[in-house]
């Protein structure tokens, strides 16, 4: 068909059909009885050796065989008019018919955001930890360590300073910038405020009388604060390192070694201005030295502290 050629409405064209039929089964009624002839309805009689079965009237044949064209016109025109009203299929980059909802494709699973739980075993530190009989053992388990990703940026371990037989080690957090350069804890600005403290406040020795050590042995990238796991894996080293030294008084210097070292969440402001016992040593929390250089009237309250780690000492 030329494409140009307009079509015939659907209804205009089952209206036809309907026509059509109708003279059709007209045509049929007028071939299938005599000229003169009422029609009239078959005769229903039993059939001989069944009951009940209905036999046609003789004259009932020849007006079935003729009415069997205006049933199957009846037919078609039932079958053109399911075909006119079933909607046409949709042109190709249409909207398609979905899935029925017995034939619904399975939505695809989400993927599972869960995380998989913290380790509840021992850090892979623990057992090189205690392996080390000595301070110099431990201290070339520390330099060899690549178990946390901390390892990657350091320049070197910051494993202590100071006299390893002394009774009372002060434990910071982490290396700074310089430590990490230097390979040695408290070097900086920060570690200048705490000599000042040991030296001019205490009367002690920095060299001689004290020990100085980190929860964690590697420097955080930027100086950030060490990570839960981060301090999780430094710790066994940290514990040996206090078992060889066996102090009498520690004293961890701001909130990082504080709450490591007495496994307490509270700040600084809690857990400063006691003495906690541990293990047979006296635990004095007390403020950082870089935070004392950015808050100094924090000083008075760290001296307070300092002065109950002086009296542990002369017990």
């Amino acid at each position: 068909m030329d494409p140009s050629t307009p079509r015939a409405d659907p209804a205009d064209e089952l209206a036809a059909l309907v026509r059509a039929a109708e003279r059709l089964a007209r045509r049929a009624q007028g071939l299938g009885r005599p000229a003169g002839r009422a029609p009239r309805l078959a005769a229903i009689q039993p059939a001989p050796g069944r009951a009940g079965a209905p036999t046609p009237h003789p004259g009932a044949e020849p007006q079935q065989r003729a009415a069997r064209p205006a049933a199957e016109a009846s037919a078609a025109v039932a079958a053109s008019a399911t075909r006119q009203t079933r909607p046409a299929p949709p042109a190709a980059g249409g909207p398609q018919r979905g899935p029925r909802p017995s034939q619904a494709a399975p939505s695809a699973v989400a993927p599972s955001t869960r995380t998989a739980p913290p380790p509840t075993g021992p850090p892979p530190t623990a057992a090189v930890a205690a392996a080390a009989s000595t301070l110099d053992e431990l201290e070339a388990a520390v330099a060899g360590c690549r178990a946390c990703a901390l390892c990657t940026a350091r320049t070197r371990t910051v494993f202590a300073d100071g006299n390893p037989t002394a009774r009372l080690m002060f434990v910071g957090e982490a290396p700074g910038q310089e430590e990490d350069a230097q390979g040695k804890p408290f070097v900086g600005p920060s570690g200048q405020l705490l000599t000042d403290i040991i030296a001019k406040g205490m009367g002690l020795d920095r060299a001689q009388d004290v020990y100085i050590a980190n929860v964690v042995k590697c420097r955080p990238p930027g100086n950030r604060d060490p990570l839960p796991e981060e301090k999780a894996t430094c710790a066994p080293f940290l514990a040996r390192q206090i078992e060889l030294v066996d102090p009498k008084v520690i004293v961890p210097l701001g909130r990082h070694a504080g709450t490591h070292m007495l496994q307490n969440t509270a700040s600084m402001g809690r857990l400063r201005g006691q003495v906690v016992q541990r293990d047979g040593r006296a635990i004095v929390p007390t403020y950082h030295p870089a935070y004392l250089l950015r808050t100094p009237s924090k000083k008075r309250e760290c001296w307070a502290d300092i002065q109950l780690a002086m009296a542990e000492l002369a017990r």
